[in-house]
């Protein structure tokens, strides 16, 4: 099986087919409001892996994204979690192909921007096109969970991670978070993501992970 592609272009109504290996764990995300210079440098505003080209490398620096992290087939099942710890960039929703009380739905179908605190803002030529993470931001201990405050008890959630929680309670927004972000499915589930989603289910604009077992 050929290696998954580490980046490629997904145009409004597009979906594409991606079938991982077993096991596989990785991270999925979109960039947005790319673009190609007059030397052949190509760079997003958001997300950007620094690579000049579309494909990234296999490591980068955590980007300003909404991420959602993907295992497949690890301790004999699959799973997902939509993480907002680093910040965010637009919606999505993930969708099992086996559903079940536990093999959920979820996603951030809202426009963080549009509670994101004044302070994390992301812009670009005047408009708000992402929200940072408070840690990212910051860099605190007490607000990183790092150091001495590495614990739930030391660590407690802030007034950005729970403007992230309110409005996506489902993604993962914080060091110690109990809210059972992780959505685990049987290992035979596929999972179809959506970037830009209008409602639960819905298929454009999407990528799809199928696991080989």
């Amino acid at each position: 099986m050929s290696a998954l592609p580490t980046g490629f272009v997904l145009r409004s109504g597009e979906e594409r087919i991606l079938q991982a290996p077993s096991p596989w764990f990785g991270l999925i995300s979109a960039r947005t409001l790319c673009s190609t210079n007059s030397s052949g440098y190509f760079s997003c505003v958001t997300g950007d892996c620094e690579s000049g080209i579309i494909e990234c490398p296999g490591t980068y620096k955590w980007s300003v994204v909404t991420y959602v992290y993907v295992r497949i087939d690890y301790g004999g099942v699959n799973s997902y979690t939509i993480s907002l710890e680093r910040g965010y960039n637009l919606p999505l929703v993930v969708v099992p192909s086996q559903p079940s009380h536990t093999c959920i739905s979820a996603g951030c179908l809202v426009d963080l921007n549009k509670t994101c605190p004044e302070d994390l803002g992301l812009f670009t030529g005047g408009k708000q096109i992402g929200c940072i993470s408070a840690c990212r931001k910051y860099d605190t201990k007490e607000i990183c969970c790092t150091h001495d405050f590495r614990s739930k008890q030391r660590c407690e959630k802030t007034m950005y991670s729970q403007n992230f929680e309110q409005a996506c309670p489902h993604a993962y927004t914080y060091a110690f978070e109990d809210n059972n972000s992780t959505v685990t499915c049987p290992k035979s589930t596929d999972f179809n993501v959506t970037f830009c989603p209008s409602s639960i289910p819905d298929n454009t604009r999407s990528a799809s992970f199928f696991a080989t077992l």
